[in-house]
């Protein structure tokens, strides 16, 4: 099968390979699905693909042009990364800030992020809020891919994270793709395509990138990255088919999230308001300086998947967080379904509002309240001395059988 580097996806890759060979490969691709499952990689190799040595065909992966490219230096090669005057991802935050223009803060956090993918094209990218696509970036590879190739057959421009540019950088981009130069092919990769205008999806040929099976994140962690078959087997579990989310989650700083995340459900139901306010104040702070929120989430509806799992089934042989399989038990024998239902609800909401630019802080206090409310309330109608109210109508109950909504409810 061609393009070995890049993990399943064997009808896409058989049907970009038919392309090439037969040279009927269009002069536009929109590479779409969820973040970590390959659009990038895929992106590469067919870049490759076009200009191999002993091609066109399946790259060999060892001439000039393949090393080249896969290392992200071909002069053939425009790469196009969403950026901002933040500090680029290897160097912390607050760091020589102030000792470069905007455009070469912006620049310098680009190179530093193309750094990290051509080092590995299933790295999770650290975007954050204020990564975009502008216009002048957009101008500027129009610009250099209007010449002929250097050295290669074709040129190839891979614009990363397309659903992040903004509008004039759309327009402007909508005007290359209605009158390419003749060698350029554009590859976009996008994982929010309904983000992109229409017009621009409508010039693209798109390749739809599905989840990967989990056998094969288990096998590219232990052939690739050299991992335990029993850690990779947990690993690719607790992916939700994203090789990148696998990764992410054995890094460093990934487990840290993950704990941070179990810290947090712990608050929620046990800790005082006051430890729960500081908790919450700690993950905002942390997602200025880097966005851990969505990871946040992510990880907190994992946990909400396990109660569901105890709570309907009992087994805990597919939890995503076995080592806390005790702590989730205890949580969910005082949860009913209806509860881990609102609370997945609740979780999906805030991530909606986040992605919509809410103040970070205030949406996950909002979330943590109301699942600590909601638990409040259980706690009060499942108490003795609390008398269950006759079947009547709303009108004739009376305020203390309802539990205020600006109330915080009594520390457990």
């Amino acid at each position: 099968m061609a393009f070995d580097r890049v993990v399943g996806h064997d009808r896409q890759r058989q049907r970009l390979m038919n392309a090439v060979a037969q040279d009927r490969l269009a002069h536009g691709y929109l590479f779409c699905g969820p973040p970590g499952v390959g659009a990038e990689a895929l992106a590469i190799e067919l870049a490759c693909a076009v200009n191999c040595e002993s091609g066109p065909g399946e790259p060999c992966g060892q001439c000039r042009h393949c090393r080249r490219i896969r290392a992200l230096q071909h002069p053939d090669l425009h790469l196009l990364v969403p950026s901002s005057s933040a500090p680029p991802p290897d160097r912390p935050s607050g760091r020589g800030e102030g000792s470069s223009s905007r455009g070469d803060a912006r620049q310098e956090r680009r190179m530093g992020l193309a750094f990290q993918l051509a080092d590995d094209p299933y790295a999770a990218l650290p975007f954050g809020s204020n990564d975009i696509l502008s216009v002048d970036d957009v101008r500027s590879l129009r610009k250099d891919a209007s010449a002929k190739p250097f050295e290669g057959r074709r040129k190839v421009a891979v614009i990363v994270a397309a659903d992040r540019m903004n509008t004039a950088a759309s327009n402007a981009l909508l005007k290359t793709l209605e009158e390419p130069p003749g060698s350029l092919m554009l590859i976009l990769t996008a994982s929010r395509s309904q983000r992109l205008p229409p017009t621009i999806v409508s010039r693209c040929q798109p390749v739809f990138l599905a989840r990967l099976r989990e056998a094969d994140v288990k096998a590219a962690l232990i052939e690739r990255y050299d991992i335990d078959p029993e850690e990779a087997g947990d690993l690719a579990r607790r992916s939700e088919g994203r090789l990148s989310e696998a990764l992410t989650a054995r890094s460093e700083r990934g487990a840290g999230l993950r704990e941070e995340a179990f810290i947090l459900l712990e608050c929620i139901y046990d800790a005082t308001p006051l430890r729960l306010f500081e908790q919450v104040e700690s993950l905002a702070a942390s997602h200025r300086d880097e966005p851990v929120m969505d990871k946040i989430l992510d990880h907190l509806l994992a946990l909400y998947r396990d109660l569901f799992i105890l709570d309907t089934t009992g087994g805990s042989s597919t939890l995503s967080y076995t080592e806390r399989v005790d702590a989730l038990r205890a949580l969910a024998s005082g949860m009913d379904l209806e509860d881990i239902e609102n609370g997945i609800a609740a979780i999906e909401e805030a991530r909606r509002d986040i992605a919509r630019n809410a103040h970070v802080q205030l949406a996950l206090l909002v979330l943590v309240l109301r699942l600590r409310l909601k638990r409040g309330s259980e706690a009060s109608r499942q108490s003795p001395s609390h008398q269950t109210p006759s079947r009547q109508s709303p009108s004739r109950r009376t305020p203390s059988d309802e539990t205020p909504p600006h109330a915080l409810p009594a520390a457990d």
